[in-house]
């Protein structure tokens, strides 16, 4: 797949939430007070529709791009940054720089508020967690930019969580540049 098109939606798929760990979301104490809240202000409004329309939306929180996330752990390197450096090395040249294999962690706490007839009900909380162990990554650098992978291999592991009740973990993504 190419560098630039990969989401953490590709390491996560949201078919994968099972039944059992909804159950398990459903139970805590913010999301059954959050349902009655719901049921009080709006007793025609579902409860299962509210959930499915939260399953939809959690997912969409997925949709960031792990270019992004690569990219700005990659600035931090100091072999890196100095092919980043316009007055250091500001010609047309392009840079193709090896890594050694590394790993870039990346945590994430995307929420989702809750509000009815523009009444802000509550907020539903989320956790992504992402290791990427990289190995054979080479670099394109030029004009002071990343420009892409040109090649490489990443393994992934990592889980995405609701209110601390984790709806899906994987160890096994693993893909190529």
């Amino acid at each position: 797949m190419k560098y630039e098109e990969l989401k953490l939606s590709h390491l996560f798929p949201d078919s994968d939430f099972q039944n059992e760990k909804i159950k398990e979301v459903e139970i805590r104490d913010k999301i059954s007070d959050l349902k009655k809240e719901i049921n009080k202000k709006e007793p025609r409004l579902k409860w299962a529709k509210v959930l499915e329309e939260m399953l939809g939306t959690s997912s969409k929180l997925l949709n960031v791009s792990l270019k992004d996330i690569l990219e700005r752990a990659w600035h931090t390197y100091e072999e890196i940054n100095k092919y980043l450096d316009t007055e250091q090395y500001n010609s047309d040249e392009t840079f193709l720089i090896p890594l050694a294999q590394h790993t870039v962690v990346s945590d994430h706490h995307p929420e989702i508020e809750i509000r009815l007839a523009g009444t802000y009900l509550g907020k539903i909380d989320f956790d992504v967690h992402l290791e990427l162990l990289l190995t054979g990554i080479i670099l394109k650098i030029g004009q002071g930019k990343i420009q892409g992978v040109k090649t490489g291999k990443c393994r992934s592991r990592g889980y995405f969580a609701c209110e601390g009740i984790s709806l899906f973990e994987d160890e096994s993504a693993e893909f190529e540049f």
